[in-house]
């Protein structure tokens, strides 16, 4: 009598018994049994879409997952020379970031001026961290509840931008651009935007200028590393020296261009090496991104005084 009065419905009734417990009833396609084995379903309907989330599993998730390999480590991986071969530009399939950015929020006015500005100027496009990569950073110091935010390598201010918009009021993102043309750029757009009040941009070396930043005992909630990737060891050391709050966060980008790069470029080279020497550093913990080329995030777990517990 079940299955007869779900044949009744429309598409047979296929379809509505994983919604019954909404109503406070069972799910049929548990407790019915058998009521199901002679209802006229489309083999292939079958195969893709099961009656439960455990068939599912087992007859469509298993097949595809037929390549997975084991995804938890239970000892901390051995340094290497060199990173290994990858023989691809990108992390992923086409299509993939597109959808991501598309069910992402929409980049804001300042950040769109700062993109069309940069495509105007012709300066390089893809230096620009893009809608995933500014929201993440916008979104990372809404979470953080940053005030102080350090920038190194300003290119044409996305990234500031993008921090400036996650803080207060009386927040502030100092950022390092090391020409003097591309900082002229960077400081229009943040003239025309709406958070060029809390960006202040500095010119020179970065590791120079964040060598001043601590001899005047500045200290950052977060601080972004996106500039030339050889000095990405330098900027970590300076900025796990007293730069980075004990309760700060430090994001640093492009970290998988180890793997991207070419291999016989030397970026690729020091970017491994900047991998390995955060791995091994037994006062933080890490994560790395499969996000763009890489973000990897970085918290204390000693504090600048070597105390625990950050």
């Amino acid at each position: 009598s079940y299955k007869a009065l779900c044949e009744s419905y429309a598409r047979n009734g296929k379809g509505v018994q994983v919604h019954c417990h909404e109503v406070g009833l069972q799910d049929p396609s548990a407790t019915a049994q058998d009521a199901f084995k002679d209802l006229n379903v489309d083999e292939n309907e079958k195969e893709t879409n099961p009656k439960s989330y455990n068939d599912w599993i087992n007859s469509v998730q298993t097949k595809r997952n037929n390549d997975w390999e084991f995804n938890v480590q239970f000892k901390q991986p051995e340094d290497t020379e060199s990173p290994p071969d990858f023989n691809k530009f990108t992390l992923f399939h086409k299509g993939v970031e597109n959808y991501a950015m598309n069910h992402t929020t929409l980049a804001s006015e300042n950040l769109q001026n700062v993109a069309r500005m940069t495509e105007e100027q012709h300066m390089f496009s893809p230096c620009m961290v893009g809608t995933l990569e500014s929201q993440f950073l916008k979104m990372m110091c809404q979470i953080k509840g940053a005030k102080k935010c350090l920038d190194i390598g300003t290119f044409t201010g996305m990234s500031a931008i993008a921090m400036a918009e996650g803080m207060p009021a009386e927040g502030q993102v100092i950022t390092l651009e090391l020409d003097q043309k591309i900082a002229d750029v960077a400081q229009a757009g943040f003239d025309a935007s709406s958070v060029g009040q809390k960006i202040k941009v500095v010119v020179g070396t970065a590791v120079e200028e964040m060598k001043k930043l601590a001899d005047v005992a500045e200290t950052f909630d977060i601080i972004f590393i996106d500039a030339e990737k050889e000095g990405y060891i330098a900027y970590y050391d300076l900025a796990m020296g007293g730069l980075l709050k004990d309760d700060g966060i430090m994001m640093v980008d492009n970290s998988l261009c180890a793997l991207l790069y070419d291999k016989n470029d030397i970026r690729s080279q020091r970017l491994h090496e900047f991998n390995q020497h955060v791995k091994n550093d037994k006062r933080v913990e890490q994560v790395v991104l499969t996000m763009r080329e890489g973000v990897t995030i970085v918290r204390r777990v000693t504090g600048r005084h070597g105390l625990t517990g950050c």
